[in-house]
């Protein structure tokens, strides 16, 4: 055949079958698990498997290493010196990192039931805090925005809370965006959770999950000031510099996000 009845054979062996429908969040959870991959082979490729929750602090940037390099926050199960300090700081600091002297302070929106945050967190974070977190030119605050739409999120705010309060915010928070495909489709977010938390701090998780009327006091909080700045979706980062306040809204790249950092910083 000529050319052309080469391209034309060849385009329709590529025509999907007839009763193909797309599947837009199983694509982009497969794109996250890839992307994932694709980053802990690109940092040093794959150590054992007993030490791949580890690999996954220290390569995707779990806000725990920040918290134990800068201020000392959120350690606890990392070693014990560094969980020996985060204990000053008490359990109400637990959605925050970076020094509290930072220049700059980030709040970020985020819904654990959100695919645009879990790729956020899993691929565009770790660079961030390594970059402006640990050096203390900024300070991080985890803000809750459970959308209406995700009828499991707010049940995951109440595992990472209850964890929080525990010392063990940070293991629970990036195991829920780094398996957010596993539990969101039917809310099995404690076997999920149980995953990375000893079996007696799993047991007074769930207690505070099943028991703990104000729990949802910050999740109250995050959402007043949501309704005040006007945020309709997540991910959404606020800047905090000298008073000034500015938005951020949809999945921020790491250049968009230093580009709002370089000019704040050098006013």
């Amino acid at each position: 055949m000529n050319d052309e009845q080469w391209v034309e054979h060849r385009m329709q062996l590529l025509d999907r079958a007839a009763d193909w429908r797309p599947d837009a969040a199983s694509a982009l959870a497969a794109l996250r698990r890839r992307d994932l991959r694709r980053h802990i082979w690109q940092r040093g490729g794959m150590w054992s498997i007993a030490a791949a929750a580890v690999c996954a602090v220290v390569m995707l940037g779990l806000p725990a290493p920040a918290k134990c390099a800068i201020a000392g926050v959120g350690c606890k199960g990392i070693a014990p010196a560094i969980a020996a300090g985060a204990a000053a700081h008490g359990a109400a600091n637990y959605k925050e990192s970076g020094s509290p002297t930072a220049p700059v302070t980030v709040e970020i929106f985020s819904d654990y039931e959100c695919p645009a945050c879990a790729h956020f967190y899993t691929t565009v974070f770790p660079q961030f805090a390594a970059d402006y977190v640990k050096t203390g030119k900024v300070r991080v605050v985890h803000r809750d925005f459970p959308l209406s739409q995700h009828p499991y999120a707010r049940l995951a705010a109440r595992y990472a809370n209850a964890a929080g309060e525990l010392g063990r915010y940070d293991e629970v928070f990036m195991q829920l965006f780094l398996h957010q495909a596993d539990w969101a489709p039917d809310g099995s977010i404690d076997a999920v959770v149980a995953q990375v938390l000893p079996p007696s701090v799993m047991q007074q998780v769930r207690k505070r999950v099943k028991d703990d009327t104000k729990l949802d006091d910050t999740v109250t909080s995050d959402l007043a000031l949501v309704a005040n700045e006007k945020i309709n979706q997540t991910p959404t980062i606020v800047f905090i510099y000298k008073g000034e306040r500015r938005k951020v809204t949809g999945p921020p790249t790491l250049p968009i996000l230093k580009s709002f950092l370089e000019e704040m910083l050098a006013k």
